[in-house]
Formats: C-alpha cells, sequence, structure tokens
C-alpha cells in the first residue's frame, strides 16, 4: 500500500510539472499550502480527501484515476474479494457468442486471459497468457493492424505506470517493465504526460484482415461483478456515429 500512495503523489507530481505549475501557483488554485502540496510529493504526508479532491481539479485529473485513487485510499470501501482465477465454461460460451472482438484482460497490467475468435482474427498473435503492453510494443503486427497505435500503446504505458501499483503485485510490475524495457518506444511513452483531453475513450481504427481496410471500432470495457472476477472485459464493436 506504501508503493501505491507513493504513485499516486508522483503522478500529482508529474501532473503539476506537466501543467507548468509551481507548487505556489498550484496552491493557490487548490487553496491548499504549498507545504501540503510538497509533503504530499515527497510521501510524507497523504492529504484529506477534501484536500486531494481540491488537487485534482486543480490539475485536471481525468475521471478514471480519481475513481482509482479512491479505491486505493479507501479499500475497505472498495475491496470485495475476487472469486477464483480462471473464467468458467459459461463465461467462456459467453465471450465467444459475440460477434466483435472481446476479451478478458487485467487492467491495468493487461495481462490477456482469455478472447474470443474475432479477437485472435483481429489481433494476430494476441493470445491468451501474453501481456497486451508487451504484443503492443515488441510485436510488429501491432503497428499493423492499430491505426491509432500511438495513442492507443501511450495510453497502455501511461496508465499501467500510475495506476498499477496498489493493484497489481511488485513482482508483476518488475515482470512486465522488465518485459518492455527495451522496446524504443517505452522510455518515451513512459516518461511523457497524457493531456486530459486525450484521455476520453474515442473510436480507435482495426484494420479488416480480409479487406485491408480500417474500420473505426467503439472501445468499451465493463467489470466483471457476478461473479466478481480480477480481469474486465474489454469489447470493440464498430462505430457508426460521424468520425
Amino acid at each position: 500500500m506504501v508503493e501505491a500512495h507513493s504513485a499516486i503523489a508522483g503522478f500529482l507530481r508529474v501532473r503539476r510539472e506537466a501543467a507548468g505549475l509551481t507548487r505556489a501557483e498550484l496552491a493557490r488554485r487548490a487553496g491548499v499550502s504549498e507545504a501540503l502540496i510538497q509533503k504530499v510529493e515527497q510521501g510524507t504526508r497523504q492529504p484529506t480527501s477534501t484536500a486531494l479532491a481540491a488537487l485534482f481539479e486543480a490539475l485536471d485529473v481525468p475521471m478514471q484515476y480519481r475513481e482509482h485513487a479512491a479505491s486505493v485510499l479507501q479499500p475497505e470501501l472498495t475491496d470485495i474479494p475476487y472469486e477464483g482465477d480462471i473464467p468458467e465454461q459459461v463465461e467462456l460460451d459467453f465471450l465467444n457468442g459475440l460477434p466483435y472482438p472481446a476479451c478478458y484482460q487485467t487492467l491495468p497490467g493487461l495481462d490477456l486471459i482469455a478472447a474470443n475468435d474475432a479477437y485472435l482474427q483481429a489481433f494476430p498473435g494476441l493470445t491468451p497468457g501474453v501481456n497486451i503492453i508487451a504484443w503492443m510494443l515488441l510485436d510488429p503486427i501491432a503497428r499493423h493492424v492499430m491505426g491509432d497505435w500511438e495513442r492507443e500503446a501511450h495510453f497502455m504505458v501511461w496508465a499501467f505506470r500510475h495506476m498499477a501499483p496498489g493493484i497489481a503485485t511488485p513482482e508483476r510490475i518488475e515482470q512486465i517493465t522488465r518485459l518492455c524495457r527495451d522496446a524504443p518506444d517505452w522510455e518515451r511513452f513512459w516518461s511523457t504526460d497524457i493531456p486530459p483531453t486525450e484521455i476520453r475513450r474515442r473510436p480507435t481504427r482495426v484494420r479488416s484482415l480480409e479487406t485491408g481496410e480500417f474500420i473505426r471500432m467503439q472501445v468499451q470495457i465493463f467489470r466483471c461483478e457476478l461473479p466478481r472476477r480480477q480481469w474486465w472485459m474489454y469489447t470493440l464493436v464498430p462505430a457508426l456515429g460521424p468520425e
């Protein structure tokens, strides 16, 4: 849990620096003391929920990260035990019954648990047991089939860096980091922030292996609640709206 708190403190510092704000300027925007910001960034003090909300608002922190921080800082309210670590047949049948690419994956570590045929065909080489971040960064086919590879890969690395502590085990974080750090784009994605306007999920383009043309697909991610699982369901459906 200490690592998770340190990751949140580091995230706040990165957001402040990316916004070009001094601690004094952020303090004025958020209505808190500069000394508090210094202690929070140094990890010597945990802010109250009110102060943290003010800092998040002043730094325009995306809602996904605010929810993550709440689950890490108040685990007694959000920590529900998972049931098992292998999909049951009924869950696999449901996945395979979907006509478009769909899979079960962990977040934010992005280990692929299971996938339907449409997913396996859309993303060659990305099979259960493979880490999706590693596939995106190391398998050349990823750049070929993903029309928005740069945006999607950067978002994966960004989310993993800031949200894995406190969720994934330190050992798994180290394994994924060691696996990916030799990729040419790893350090650039790891060390650069993503503007808040780019966090919102937008349609992504996936190449059709039949026609060779890109298809605009809308990403949807769902939490598995009954039974509660450690993985989430990721789906892609054709985006019918205007570009």
